[in-house]
């Protein structure tokens, strides 16, 4: 929602970029945790990162196609998150085990990915269908403000009427994304902290049908 209001406000564009860089910050850090508490904090901050990133991308990548392609392009956008953990656990494979600092080096190389997609992003044109709004806006004389209270008002009323079904999409992101994290710093957890963390991932997958 935070990150929602500023990328009406501001564009696409720096929103973006200054959330990529954010969750470098975030990932870097977590590479120099020395304790649960520590690791837990920036994971719990990178997750509000993480959110605010996939809503403008997504709002970057879709707004400005065919409405008819929305479906297949969200879609594939989606499997980015395949790809990456596939990355992931290819650098954990190879890079991790010959590296004195083992699985902080992950942490650190994620950082520099996210850094190198936030220039790049940097040097992108704002999105048109933005632009076009804004020049829209401008010309009936309304303000973001007002676009701001809107949406504030309509999100008060959708989890008014939908939050059971808002408790469930973050039970299924939050299983979906937490055995990584365990299997990744498998220090601080046991053995069964694990396999809880790898069946409850197992059960959100399997809610989704």
């Amino acid at each position: 929602i935070i990150f929602g209001i500023l990328s009406d406000r501001f564009g696409r564009k720096w929103p973006l970029v200054g959330n990529l860089v954010f969750v470098a910050i975030l990932k870097l850090s977590a590479g120099f945790v020395q304790t649960f508490k520590q690791f837990l904090a920036c994971r719990s901050l990178f997750g509000i990162g993480m959110g605010g990133i996939w809503g403008m991308a997504a709002a970057t990548s879709l707004e400005n196609l065919p409405v008819e392609a929305r479906g297949i392009a969200s879609g594939l956008m989606q499997e980015g998150y395949a790809v990456g953990y596939l990355l992931a656990a290819c650098i954990n494979l190879t890079l991790v085990p010959d590296t004195a600092t083992t699985w902080r080096s992950l942490f650190w190389m994620a950082a520099g990915i996210s850094v190198f997609a936030a220039a790049l992003r940097a040097v992108l044109p704002e999105s048109e269908v933005f632009l076009r709004a804004k020049a829209i806006e401008k010309g009936k004389g309304t303000t973001t403000r007002q676009k701001t209270r809107m949406f504030v008002r309509q999100s008060g009323d959708m989890l008014k009427r939908h939050w059971l079904l808002c408790i469930y999409t973050v039970l299924l992101m939050a299983g979906s994304t937490f055995a990584p994290d365990l299997e990744i710093c498998s220090q601080f957890f046991s053995r069964r902290l694990q396999l809880l963390g790898a069946w409850f991932s197992s059960m959100s997958c399997w809610s989704l049908f």
